[in-house]
């Protein structure tokens, strides 16, 4: 796990190397050329990224080497950023687990200001993102180490760190993305219009109330409907609870975005277009809607 700098101090992560070039792929945080934060919520896109930004790698080694890192591809809405590092040595290509158990203990890999390796001991937390959050981010109770590796006892990667706080991007979306990249030069992602939150992480005595008052014990609760959205025109709103998307039901966000992943790429797959639209049936209580036009883009 190599150190990196540019507009920030970020952890990478080697996962390919080509032996006949000698060049390495690394994952890190796309906040690594992010040149203006807004920390009070990540749905404003009023963050401001220099693609063209110098930066350097440090590759730990009894010298002490620093080299120029080129960025590769970058996607500001899932927060990744992949590097290309010429390095002599290939170190071993971790191993990922998709798998997301919830209190489970994990390790979370990083370095101090003296790069020394730092281990944060914590567990998967039980509950969703916050509504300033993207859907994507699972919780931990660990310090934050923007883009270093979230592991479990076995020594597979569940998925990377990331910012704000104790999230972390699960390893499901990283591989889906890094898939997308290598097929489509691009990370396309469906434009839904709702902030949403899971049933799931709710007390039982407020799921034992939406039980009684709705029939339904699982989903996704909707916090907030975009203003203009096509999720608005077609009468969404506030409290409405998302049972399924193409009759796969979604229990959480990070279901919901692999899910939106797949559709995403099953459209491309068969021909569409980033920009065209997608007809998605999308089960809804008190409502059902059906044939949902949602719009493709990145």
């Amino acid at each position: 796990m190599l150190m990196v700098n540019s507009w920030h101090d970020h952890l990478v992560f080697l996962i390919d190397w080509d032996e006949g070039s000698k060049v390495g792929t690394v994952l890190t945080s796309a906040r690594i050329i992010c040149s203006k934060y807004t920390p009070l919520t990540q749905w404003s896109g009023t963050d401001e990224y220099v693609p063209d930004a110098e930066i350097i790698a440090h590759l730990l080694d009894e010298d002490d080497t620093t080299i120029p890192a080129l960025l590769f591809r970058y996607d500001k809405h899932i927060n990744m950023a992949l590097l290309k590092v010429n390095i002599d040595l290939c170190a071993k290509i971790p191993r990922f687990s998709s798998d997301i158990n919830y209190g489970q203990k994990i390790l979370v890999l990083g370095r101090n200001e003296g790069l020394n390796l730092t281990i944060a001991h914590g567990c998967v937390h039980f509950m969703g993102p916050t509504t300033y959050e993207r859907h994507h981010y699972l919780i931990t109770g660990c310090e934050p180490s923007i883009g270093g590796m979230v592991i479990d006892f076995d020594g597979h990667v569940l998925g990377m760190a990331n910012f704000p706080g104790t999230a972390y991007i699960p390893s499901s979306i990283i591989l889906k993305c890094l898939d997308m990249w290598n097929k489509f030069q691009c990370i396309p992602r469906l434009h839904i219009g709702m902030k949403l939150s899971s049933i799931k992480f709710l007390d039982p005595i407020r799921v034992e109330r939406i039980f009684r008052k709705c029939n339904v014990d699982s989903g996704l609760i909707v916090e907030e409907v975009s203003h203009g959205s096509i999720a608005e025109e077609l009468g969404v709103r506030l409290g409405d609870v998302i049972d399924s998307m193409n009759r796969e039901c979604v229990a959480t966000t990070v279901e919901l975005e692999n899910l939106i992943m797949r559709i995403c790429e099953n459209h491309l797959d068969q021909g569409g277009a980033i920009g065209s639209s997608v007809d998605i049936r999308v089960c809804l209580f008190i409502r059902c809607l059906t044939a949902v036009y949602f719009y493709i883009c990145y």
